[in-house]
């Protein structure tokens, strides 16, 4: 029974782990791209079309790292249910 309860610990851990790094990565990505967007504004040599692509692939991404964060959400679905039980 203690082996069952440090398993069902242990899955917890890692999934607060990647959870947390992926909001701490969203906030990174959040600061970073508001800074571009600042940068981008100010600056005169970038054209509008280049300022559009940049933002189209800073929301890529940002799209992106919110998949894996479901990917990884629905992949601890069946552990969680587990573990209710």
């Amino acid at each position: 029974m203690k082996q069952n309860l440090i398993a069902k610990q242990t899955l917890h851990l890692c999934h607060a782990a990647l959870t947390q790094t992926l909001d701490a990565a969203i906030t990174v990505q959040d600061q970073s791209q508001k800074t571009l967007e600042i940068l981008l504004d100010q600056s005169p040599v970038v054209p509008q079309e280049g300022k559009r692509a940049i933002n189209d692939w800073l929301e890529a991404c940002r799209h992106q790292t919110e998949a894996v964060k479901s990917v990884i959400a629905e992949g601890f679905r069946p552990f969680h249910l587990y573990s209710e039980k």
